[in-house]
């Protein structure tokens, strides 16, 4: 028998994990199509059953072309891409996964898809992706028991691990920092006893969150929840909540980013002969000293946390700015990336939590469930690792005829997460579980 060819689109900070269960564990051919092919070589590491591609994701009629070529298509390509990713797979009869959100196109070629033969598998990664999973497989056993769902509260996060947790923004990057800065922009939602709340500014309805086990956050809302509602069979009268999970400080500096509009990623600017000094004074339309003319704007003393954190970043020197032209945010994601990137003996950690208030007949009860994952020191990330071991996993199942299921669907199948989740616990990603009676229940 031939290998199976694998053609892996991008070669971005979460694809090497899936590259090398593919290689070491399933000795497939894999094909890396991606624009900068420097990275692919450095995920690959000189091994052996390997092709790497320059490919641009805008070119479709080129990545019509490698897919007929290969068995199965990975997509670690942004979503604005998947329309046409989708539609190429479906033509040539090939199955794609991909991790993001998935777009409604997409999720409208399931009879499409079903007509080729294919699955499309989407949101299979860490968030969306596991969240699902832990979550469908906890309902499946409510309902199994007769529950009926109150309230879903479900968090994701990817973050410094406790130890290594060393600056002032309790953040670093384990992935595409602009792509963060552009998701600040985004709208939310979240639904309370049934009725649709929709946020515009998602850092005006953060809110602090006990999880017990793991501490105290911040949360904000991540995207839109009512999309699975019905995946995953709650009620209309539901409470439902998907958040984002943050240590304390992020969202109300984030939200001073946003009145500064330093998340601006549309305004093209030329920076030369400018610096970070000079920069600040621009934003708030002063002539002060830049650390005054910022603390002036929000009202807030010089010594303030904010203050503060600009200032650790670089953003009062007098020195020049180091990228000549881009938009606001490409100042910022700069200093960050160069203050806020991980160490080799750093450790990032994976979160991902929910909890399921449930009646059974008048007895409630509160079913928690947590996986904490933390990176390896010089190694592989946690945020990578949880992304992409589960789409490497769901690559192989398919290919083994283990998920015989068809069309554009998400991980929220038995056939799909049982198997998963049970490999899954061998690389250590696992979900502890907790019941407990509850007497009042407050949504």
């Amino acid at each position: 028998m031939s290998k199976k060819k694998i053609l892996v689109l991008g070669a971005g900070m979460v694809v090497k994990p899936s590259v090398d269960y593919f290689l070491d564990k399933c000795n497939y051919h894999v094909i890396i199509a991606t624009r900068t092919v420097s990275k692919a070589h450095a995920i690959i590491g000189g091994r052996a059953n390997t092709t790497v591609i320059q490919w641009d994701a805008t070119d479709f009629e080129k990545l019509d072309k490698l897919v007929p070529e290969t068995d199965f298509v990975v997509n670690f390509i942004p979503p604005a891409f998947q329309i046409e990713s989708t539609k190429i797979c479906i033509s040539h009869k090939k199955h794609m996964l991909h991790t993001d959100f998935t777009i409604p196109e997409v999720a409208a070629m399931d009879a499409e898809a079903k007509n080729a033969g294919v699955i499309i598998l989407n949101e299979i990664g860490e968030d969306p992706g596991l969240d699902h999973m832990g979550i469908k497989k906890s309902l499946d056993e409510i309902k199994r028991q007769g529950g009926k769902v109150i309230s879903l509260d479900s968090y994701g996060a990817g973050l410094p691990s406790f130890e290594d947790n060393r600056n002032p923004f309790g953040y670093k990057f384990s992935w595409n920092p602009k792509g963060l800065m552009k998701s600040a922009m985004a709208t939310g939602e979240y639904i309370k006893d049934g009725k649709i709340i929709n946020v515009t500014n998602l850092f005006d309805h953060f809110r602090i969150v006990d999880l017990e086990g793991l501490g105290t956050f911040e949360t904000y809302p991540n995207r839109e929840c009512a999309v699975y509602k019905e995946p995953y069979e709650l009620d209309d009268d539901v409470s439902f909540y998907r958040g984002l999970l943050r240590f304390t400080g992020w969202c109300n500096t984030i939200r001073k980013f946003m009145k500064l509009n330093l998340l601006d990623s549309q305004t093209v600017k030329n920076f030369e002969n400018m610096t970070y000094s000079e920069f600040m004074q621009l934003l708030v339309n002063s002539s002060k000293d830049s650390a005054q003319a910022i603390a002036d704007y929000f009202n807030l003393e010089i010594k303030d946390d904010f203050i503060n954190r600009l200032r650790w970043l670089g953003f009062f020197e007098d020195k020049q700015i180091a990228i000549q032209k881009g938009a606001n945010v490409d100042v910022l994601v700069d200093l960050m990336l160069k203050k806020m990137s991980y160490l080799p003996y750093e450790k990032d950690m994976a979160i991902i939590h929910d909890d399921i208030i449930i009646d059974f007949n008048g007895r409630k009860e509160k079913w928690s469930s947590t996986m904490m994952l933390n990176g390896i020191p010089g190694g592989d990330s946690a945020m990578s690792r949880a992304v992409s071991l589960p789409v490497a996993i769901a690559t192989r199942l398919i290919l083994e005829g283990k998920i015989t299921l068809r069309g554009s669907v998400l991980p929220i199948y038995p056939e799909i997460y049982n198997p998963v989740l049970e490999e899954l616990e061998e690389y250590g990603i696992k979900f502890s579980h907790q019941k407990q009676m509850v007497e009042q229940v407050n949504i």
